[in-house]
Protein backbone atom coordinates (compact mmCIF):
# COMPACT_ATOMS: atom_id res chain seq x y z
CA UNK A 1 0.00 0.00 0.00
CA UNK A 2 1.30 3.55 -0.75
CA UNK A 3 1.70 6.37 1.34
CA UNK A 4 -2.00 8.11 0.21
CA UNK A 5 -4.30 4.96 1.21
CA UNK A 6 -2.50 4.66 4.32
CA UNK A 7 -3.35 7.92 5.56
CA UNK A 8 -6.99 7.79 3.83
CA UNK A 9 -7.34 4.81 6.24
CA UNK A 10 -5.97 6.29 9.64
CA UNK A 11 -8.02 9.72 8.71
CA UNK A 12 -11.23 7.52 7.95
CA UNK A 13 -10.43 5.67 11.84
CA UNK A 14 -10.24 9.11 13.27
CA UNK A 15 -13.07 10.08 12.05
CA UNK A 16 -15.20 6.54 13.31
CA UNK A 17 -13.61 7.03 16.53
CA UNK A 18 -13.78 10.61 17.59
CA UNK A 19 -16.07 11.80 14.52
CA UNK A 20 -19.13 9.84 15.27
CA UNK A 21 -19.64 10.29 19.18
CA UNK A 22 -18.57 13.90 18.72
CA UNK A 23 -21.45 14.16 16.12
CA UNK A 24 -23.42 11.76 18.30
CA UNK A 25 -23.73 14.45 21.08
CA UNK A 26 -24.12 17.63 19.02
CA UNK A 27 -27.43 15.90 17.71
CA UNK A 28 -28.41 15.00 21.19
CA UNK A 29 -27.71 18.42 22.16
CA UNK A 30 -29.82 19.80 19.48
CA UNK A 31 -32.51 17.63 20.20
CA UNK A 32 -32.42 18.58 24.27
CA UNK A 33 -32.00 22.67 23.41
CA UNK A 34 -35.26 22.34 21.14
CA UNK A 35 -37.00 20.52 23.87
CA UNK A 36 -36.30 22.77 26.53
CA UNK A 37 -37.51 25.81 24.22
CA UNK A 38 -40.84 23.80 23.48
CA UNK A 39 -41.17 23.38 27.57
CA UNK A 40 -40.17 27.28 28.27
CA UNK A 41 -42.31 28.39 25.67
CA UNK A 42 -45.35 25.96 27.29
CA UNK A 43 -44.89 27.16 30.33
CA UNK A 44 -44.93 31.16 29.49
CA UNK A 45 -48.32 30.42 27.80
CA UNK A 46 -49.19 28.77 31.12
CA UNK A 47 -47.99 31.69 33.17
CA UNK A 48 -50.14 33.87 30.34
CA UNK A 49 -53.28 32.17 30.21
CA UNK A 50 -53.06 32.09 34.60
CA UNK A 51 -52.12 35.76 34.30
CA UNK A 52 -54.92 36.51 32.01
CA UNK A 53 -58.07 34.19 33.70
CA UNK A 54 -56.89 36.15 36.62
CA UNK A 55 -57.62 40.11 35.54
CA UNK A 56 -60.77 38.61 33.95
CA UNK A 57 -61.85 36.37 37.00
CA UNK A 58 -60.64 37.56 40.13
CA UNK A 59 -61.91 33.47 41.17
CA UNK A 60 -60.32 31.04 38.70
CA UNK A 61 -62.30 27.98 38.66
CA UNK A 62 -59.79 25.45 37.56
CA UNK A 63 -58.51 26.28 41.24
CA UNK A 64 -59.49 24.06 43.98
CA UNK A 65 -62.02 25.86 46.34
CA UNK A 66 -61.27 26.49 49.77
CA UNK A 67 -64.20 27.47 51.63
CA UNK A 68 -63.16 25.85 54.45
CA UNK A 69 -59.56 26.78 54.85
CA UNK A 70 -58.54 28.10 59.00
CA UNK A 71 -58.19 31.29 58.30
CA UNK A 72 -55.83 32.69 61.34
CA UNK A 73 -57.21 34.66 63.98
CA UNK A 74 -54.98 37.63 62.65
CA UNK A 75 -55.25 38.77 59.05
CA UNK A 76 -52.20 38.86 57.18
CA UNK A 77 -52.02 42.67 56.91
CA UNK A 78 -52.62 43.12 60.83
CA UNK A 79 -49.60 40.66 61.35
CA UNK A 80 -47.68 42.29 59.24
CA UNK A 81 -48.80 45.73 60.39
CA UNK A 82 -48.93 46.69 56.47
CA UNK A 83 -50.07 50.73 56.13
CA UNK A 84 -53.60 51.71 54.57
CA UNK A 85 -52.11 52.67 51.63
CA UNK A 86 -50.64 49.17 51.00
CA UNK A 87 -53.73 47.55 51.70
CA UNK A 88 -55.84 48.76 49.64
CA UNK A 89 -53.46 47.49 46.51
CA UNK A 90 -53.64 44.20 48.10
CA UNK A 91 -54.95 40.86 47.12
CA UNK A 92 -55.19 39.29 50.37
CA UNK A 93 -56.87 42.14 51.96
CA UNK A 94 -59.45 42.20 48.94
CA UNK A 95 -60.14 38.55 49.76
CA UNK A 96 -60.17 38.12 53.65
CA UNK A 97 -61.50 34.37 53.82
CA UNK A 98 -58.87 33.29 52.00
CA UNK A 99 -55.05 32.72 53.25
CA UNK A 100 -53.26 35.62 52.21
CA UNK A 101 -50.66 33.56 50.07
CA UNK A 102 -53.30 32.05 48.57
CA UNK A 103 -55.35 35.42 47.49
CA UNK A 104 -51.99 36.69 45.92
CA UNK A 105 -51.83 33.24 44.07
CA UNK A 106 -55.39 33.77 42.24
CA UNK A 107 -54.53 37.16 41.75
CA UNK A 108 -50.78 37.29 40.08
CA UNK A 109 -50.70 33.75 39.22
CA UNK A 110 -47.89 33.43 41.61
CA UNK A 111 -46.98 32.80 45.12
CA UNK A 112 -44.33 35.74 45.51
CA UNK A 113 -40.87 34.63 47.09
CA UNK A 114 -41.12 36.41 50.52
CA UNK A 115 -44.48 34.46 51.16
CA UNK A 116 -42.08 31.33 51.39
CA UNK A 117 -40.50 32.92 54.23
CA UNK A 118 -43.19 34.05 56.03
CA UNK A 119 -44.89 32.16 59.46
CA UNK A 120 -48.19 31.99 57.50
CA UNK A 121 -46.90 30.71 54.73
CA UNK A 122 -45.38 27.89 56.78
CA UNK A 123 -48.33 27.06 58.86
CA UNK A 124 -50.49 26.21 55.90
CA UNK A 125 -49.75 23.31 53.51
CA UNK A 126 -49.74 25.47 50.32
CA UNK A 127 -49.44 22.33 48.08
CA UNK A 128 -52.68 20.93 49.16
CA UNK A 129 -54.08 23.81 47.85
CA UNK A 130 -52.20 24.34 44.65
CA UNK A 131 -51.18 20.91 43.44
CA UNK A 132 -54.46 19.35 43.94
Amino acid sequence: MDWLTQAAIIAGMFILRLGIPVAVMLAVGYFLHRLDARWQAEAEQLRAKMREGAQNDPVDQTLPEVALVDVPSQPCWAYKQCPEALRMGCPAYQAPNLPCWLARYRAEGYIPEKCYLCELFSQRQAEKYILN
